[in-house]
């Protein structure tokens, strides 16, 4: 993805609803996935654990109080975040500053530690780690794309005639890897009789045509909802052809 479009894709999650209870939900959520990334380039590189940023008053109250909100109130994830950014506001004021001053103290500290493990990376080290950080920002982007497209309604693209095969065949893998039955299944593949695989074939031409129709009504609404950014140029095109 390039520069430009990553910049695009920043913008629009930016700007979508919520953002606030989606980052706190999203930054617990997500926190075991870049400590283990960020582990396996501390590893890589023989360097020392990045000093970890501390944790700011409200995260904390999240984080003590989030399981007890769930179970007792029985709701989900972001419900619970949502409920308890609401409690965080009527929260003892005496509390919440107390909280604020430790966070205030270690957060200068976290500074004197994070400059001086900077200033002991060569240049390659912090290459490699730039380049990790921005792997794992495209990669929270692109996760959260996907589910805006899922929520707005986006046709998923059908199975090939192949996949379409696999379905059916990877029912009757019993015991043996799925791995090294994907072996014997693509060769089955190959040694189909070709009256069995243009059924398999044809149908996937009938989903695949079916899917084209659906996905340019789609774009067609999304064009009309003004959101230009989730169609192809090609949709566009033609929505200035038609008017």
């Amino acid at each position: 993805m390039g520069f430009k479009q990553f910049l695009t894709n920043q913008w629009r999650l930016v700007n979508s609803n919520n953002l606030f209870i989606n980052r706190c939900a999203n930054s617990v959520l997500e926190s075991h996935n870049i400590g283990y990334a960020q582990k396996s380039v501390v590893n890589k590189l023989q360097l020392p654990l990045k000093p970890k940023k501390p944790s700011p008053p409200f995260f904390q109250y999240l984080k003590e109080r989030r399981q007890e909100v769930i179970e007792k109130h029985n709701l989900n994830f972001k419900d619970a975040v949502r409920f308890l950014s609401e409690s965080w506001k009527d929260f003892d004021s005496n509390t919440k500053k107390k909280m604020t001053d430790i966070y205030n103290k270690e957060l200068e500290q976290y500074k004197d530690s994070i400059k001086a493990f900077n200033e002991s990376l060569t240049a390659d080290q912090k290459n490699e780690l730039f380049r990790v950080k921005y792997e794992q920002i495209e990669q929270r982007t692109k996760r959260k794309l996907k589910k805006e497209l899922k929520e707005l309604g986006k046709p998923r693209k059908p199975l090939t005639a192949y996949l379409k095969f696999v379905t059916e065949e990877i029912k009757n893998h019993g015991n043996e890897p799925v791995q090294m039955y994907m072996v014997t299944v693509a060769n089955k593949w190959k040694e189909l009789d070709e009256n069995r695989k243009i059924k398999y074939i044809e149908s996937a031409a009938v989903d695949n045509d079916n899917y084209k129709n659906a996905l340019l009504k789609w774009e067609n609404d999304m064009i009309k909802a003004g959101r230009l950014d989730l169609v192809r140029a090609r949709a566009l095109s033609t929505d200035d052809t038609d008017n």
